[in-house]
């Protein structure tokens, strides 16, 4: 999955880089990397559920920052043009992630009415970074081909 996800977010608008990893991976891998960058974090217990038709449905709750590179010494309030940079490629990254196809059919889904918090994240890592982080429940199915 986390091939996937990265294949999604090199597709976004603005070409951000991929990290993954804990954040304290996170953290020495963002001296490196250009940005913006999507921080993608270890998925979370993923919830497998047989189906009638012979399918299993895999449910994992996913946690991806959306961020840009500031500079130490700004306030909050001058950063709040990379937050709305970052929430533009997190609502950009649902679409993609709902419409996104691997081999024969949909590999997530995206189950209408199911929420995804959005929220602000400042100065995570010891390079100045603003952007969003996203919290998102995704969907996959897998065929009872093995």
């Amino acid at each position: 999955m986390r091939n996937q996800i990265e294949t999604i977010t090199q597709a976004l608008d603005g070409n951000p880089s991929f990290l993954y990893g804990a954040e304290k991976e996170l953290n020495a891998l963002a001296d490196n990397v250009l940005f913006p960058c999507a921080f993608l974090y270890p998925l979370q217990p993923i919830t497998i559920s047989p189906q009638v038709n012979g399918s299993v449905n895999n449910s994992f709750t996913l946690y991806i920052e959306f961020l840009f590179k500031t500079e130490f010494g700004q306030f909050t309030a001058e950063n709040e043009i990379y937050v709305q940079q970052a929430l533009k490629m997190a609502n950009q990254f649902i679409v993609k992630a709902a419409n996104y196809r691997d081999e024969d059919g949909r590999f997530f889904r995206v189950k209408a009415g199911e929420k995804a918090k959005c929220v602000p994240v400042y100065n995570k890592f010891d390079v100045n970074t603003t952007g969003v982080g996203l919290t998102l429940t995704l969907n996959t199915m897998y065929p009872g081909i093995f």
